[in-house]
Parts: structure tokens; C-alpha cells; sequence
């Protein structure tokens, strides 16, 4: 198959050129190219590296609440937004092991996914023969885990002392770790004075986490990484001071990765103060609009080096009638809108270029958590994942036009430019012209690499 009269962009640069696909790998970039083979035109449209998703939330189930995208709509989901690869979480429940963690989560994903996939642990304690455990963990090519540090009374938080035990280890092992910052005392402090204030209705969800909650977290973890020299990955970062306190420990070699998220980019927390403020909870929550600009600032000069939807497709439906922040479990869908927003907001709004387009939602997180080089570029020898992307059409995003079991998204109503117009992974074709077109059991767990700071470019 050739993909031919495109404009393709990777994360060092655009070009005219076409792109020659044979089985499941790209073999050649260039203009010109001839085939006996298929042709799809991309004539005045953008062939794009295929999306590497680095934060989603699956079937994921609290205890208390339930998303209602699994692995067949939410991998559907991504592959209408141009997300080749995903990476999802394995909970570890009390008393497992990290291999049967590992091998719970695979026993639900194998089989159930449109595109690719990897898999982060979330580690919540250490067991007798964690040590091993952790080498054998990263053998079978998961090389990432995550750290709660708030949500204390769940089955996700993990203690200080379970952390800084783990970051002692995980940089000799290969495993790089994520963590969820927020100080948790902070949190539930701030909660409890809402509460006896009797401010617990959903416009208070923003000021019950607040920004100071998360950039201790942050300093907490940038000490740690300091003292053992392992790796760390800050997930979702909202506050541009904490992305300030990685960028600073970036410059005095501390090893310290930012990512953050489109609806942090997009929206504000003015969005609690109206009717329909279900829509918009997660954690962290969205923060004011001066922030919001900020953050933008810190994402143009090269502070943030990766960008993740965060995707947790709870049902609008079961937060109806329910004015109470501290009985929602928050999360909002994303993984299909990644891309369009970044490209609607960032890239036309002359915030980005295409390649910062690729190199934050495709080429670094590749990088970062060891699928490169074979998923995040378009070049010989890479996965052929390719996306192709009709710049032109411009429409105010609908929620019905997604592919979310949610029912809802948080960017209904915002005027987007820009639509995926085919999706492909290794070589196939699994949606095209707005309808998801390829096999639930089609995707792939990829095995990621043990952590290399030098491939994460750090």
C-alpha cells in the first residue's frame, strides 16, 4: 500500500512525500513512490504518525464506581482520534503480586482491543519478594508504574514509605515511575473545612484540590528521584508552578518528566460555576484561566514533554441529580479528542507547530515508555501506524459524533477545526471516513523496553 500526495509530518519535521507500506511495517518515505499494491490518496491532508495515548483509564473500577467504557469502546474511541497505541493500568488489589496483577489485567484487555496497547502497573504495596518481582515485571515488557499519593482510604494509594522504597529500586530495574501528585492531607483537609462550611456542591470541586496540593507532591517526588537517581514521570500536571519545579530540577540533572492534558489546555474552572458542572470533574481539577495560560507557555518552550488524555469514560447518566463533590467519582473522556484539540487550539492557534503536535502526543511518549522505534515515527522499519488527518473542516464538537460510551464530553460546544480521516495499525486499516472499521480483537499488547533515559532523551 501506498499512501501518496500527503504532507508528512513527524516530530523533526513536514515534507511532501509519500509513505510505502508492505504487511505491518513501513518501508520507505519519500516522494514518488511506486506500487503494484493499494493506493490511498492523501492528497491535501497530513499523514501523522499514529497517536501514542500515555494515560487512560479502562474498565476501571473504584470499588465505588464503574467506567462504562471498556477496552471494545474505548480502544474504538481511540482509534476514531488517530491513537494507535494506548497504555492503560493494572490495579494492584491487596495482597497481589505484581505478576497477578499483571496477568488479571491482560486476562480482560487480550482480545478486546481495535489498536495496540500497553500496560503501567499501579503499585500499592510491596510484597516479601517485590524485588524480583520487579525484575521479572519489567522482563515481561512492563517497565512503568504508578503512584497515588492521595485517594488514601481506596485501593489505589500508596504511602510515602512504599514510594521512596520502590524509587530505590526502579531505576537499576528499568521501571520508570508515574506518579498521581497530590498531597493527600491537604486534600482531605481542605474538603472537610468545604464541608463544614456546607460547600460541598459540585462549583467547590476545584477549591477542595488545590494547586498547592499538587506542587508538593511534585517537590516530594523531585527529591526522591534526586537522593535515589531514578527516573520519575509526573502525571496530569495542572499548575504551571508544578511544572516550573520539574522544569528546575530538569536543569540541575534531576531525571524528571512532565506530562499534562488537553482539558487543562482548553478549559478553565469557570466551568464549575454552570449548570451542567458534571461534565468537568477530574482530578486534579481545571484550574483559572491565568494558569491555563501559563501552562500553555510552559508547554511552547518545552517544559512539558508529554501530553495524555487521562481518559476515564464514566457515565454522565450516573452523576445526574448529584450535587455533591465529595460522592462523584471523577474522571472525563478524551482519548479520541486528543489531537483535535491540540490541533485546533495549539497548532492553529500558532502555539505549536506540527512536529511539537507529534513530538508530545506521539514521538516522546514512544520514546519515554519503550515502544520506540517502533511506534511514534513514520520511517523504515517503524509499525506502519499512520494516521491521516484532513486539516479543512471546521464544526462545533458534538458528543454524538464520538465514540465514548460516556454520553458526554467535557468539549461539546467548542469550535474545532481539523477531522481524523483514516486511522491505520501495523499496516491495517480500523477506521475510515467516521466509521470504526477494524476487528475488536485486532490490537496488540505491546511489550515496552526497560526505561532508558537516554532513548527518553533526558
Amino acid at each position: 500500500m501506498v499512501i501518496r500526495g500527503g504532507t508528512v509530518v513527524t516530530a523533526t519535521g513536514e515534507r511532501a512525500a509519500d509513505v510505502l507500506v508492505d504487511g505491518e511495517k513501513i518501508v520507505e518515505v519519500g516522494p514518488g513512490i511506486h506500487t503494484d499494491g493499494s493506493v490511498l490518496d492523501a492528497t491535501g491532508l497530513l499523514v501523522l504518525p499514529g497517536i501514542v495515548d500515555p494515560h487512560t483509564h479502562l474498565l476501571l473500577d473504584t470499588g465505588t464506581a464503574r467506567t462504562v467504557d471498556d477496552f471494545s469502546s474505548g480502544s474504538a474511541s481511540a482509534a476514531a482520534g488517530g491513537v494507535t497505541t494506548y497504555l492503560d493500568f493494572a490495579p494492584q488489589l491487596r495482597s497481589q503480586t505484581f505478576a497477578a496483577a499483571l496477568e488479571a489485567r491482560r486476562a480482560l484487555i487480550d482480545g478486546q482491543s481495535y489498536v495496540d496497547y500497553g500496560i503501567h502497573l499501579n503499585i500499592t504495596h510491596l510484597p516479601p519478594t517485590w524485588e524480583r518481582d520487579l525484575d521479572a515485571l519489567v522482563e515481561a515488557g512492563v517497565t512503568s508504574a504508578k503512584i497515588y499519593t492521595t485517594y488514601r482510604d481506596t485501593i489505589f494509594y500508596a504511602d510515602d514509605w512504599t514510594w521512596y522504597q520502590l524509587m530505590q529500586r526502579s531505576g537499576r530495574a528499568g521501571l520508570l515511575v508515574q506518579v498521581h501528585a497530590e498531597n493527600d492531607a491537604i486534600v482531605e483537609g481542605m474538603a472537610r473545612l468545604l464541608m463544614d462550611e456546607g460547600k460541598t456542591s459540585l462549583r467547590y470541586h476545584g477549591a477542595a484540590r488545590p494547586g498547592v496540593a499538587e506542587a508538593e507532591a511534585v517537590a516530594r517526588g523531585l527529591l526522591f528521584s534526586r537522593v535515589t537517581g531514578s527516573p520519575v514521570y509526573f502525571v496530569h500536571l495542572s499548575t504551571p508552578m508544578a511544572v516550573d519545579l520539574v522544569a528546575e530540577a530538569r536543569r540541575c540533572g534531576v531525571r524528571a518528566i512532565a506530562e499534562t492534558c488537553p482539558h487543562y489546555l482548553v478549559l478553565d474552572d469557570s466551568r464549575y460555576e454552570e449548570p451542567d458542572a458534571a461534565r468537568y470533574l477530574m482530578t486534579p481539577p481545571l484550574r483559572d484561566a491565568r494558569s491555563q495560560a501559563q501552562l500553555w507557555e510552559r508547554v511552547q518552550r518545552g517544559d512539558v514533554q508529554s501530553i495524555g488524555s487521562d481518559h476515564c469514560g464514566f457515565s454522565l447518566a450516573d452523576r445526574e441529580g448529584i450535587d455533591d463533590f465529595t460522592r462523584v467519582s471523577p474522571g472525563i473522556p478524551g482519548v479520541e479528542t486528543s489531537l483535535l484539540l491540540l490541533y485546533s487550539f495549539g497548532v492553529l492557534a500558532n502555539r505549536l507547530t506540527l512536529p511539537d503536535l507529534i513530538r508530545l502526543l506521539s514521538a516522546n511518549p514512544a520514546r519515554i515508555f519503550g515502544l520506540w522505534p517502533r511506534k511514534g515515527d513514520l520511517a523504515p522499519g517503524f509499525d506502519a501506524d499512520i494516521l491521516i488527518f484532513d486539516p479543512r473542516p471546521q464544526r462545533v464538537l458534538s458528543a454524538a459524533e464520538l465514540h465514548s460510551r460516556a454520553g458526554f464530553s467535557p468539549y461539546e460546544g467548542l469550535t474545532v477545526t481539523g477531522r481524523v480521516s483514516t486511522t491505520i495499525v501495523r499496516g491495517q486499516v480500523v477506521y475510515q471516513n467516521g466509521k470504526v472499521v477494524g476487528k475488536p480483537d485486532f490490537g496488540r499488547f505491546q511489550a515496552s523496553e526497560p526505561f532508558d533515559p537516554a532513548a527518553a532523551m533526558l
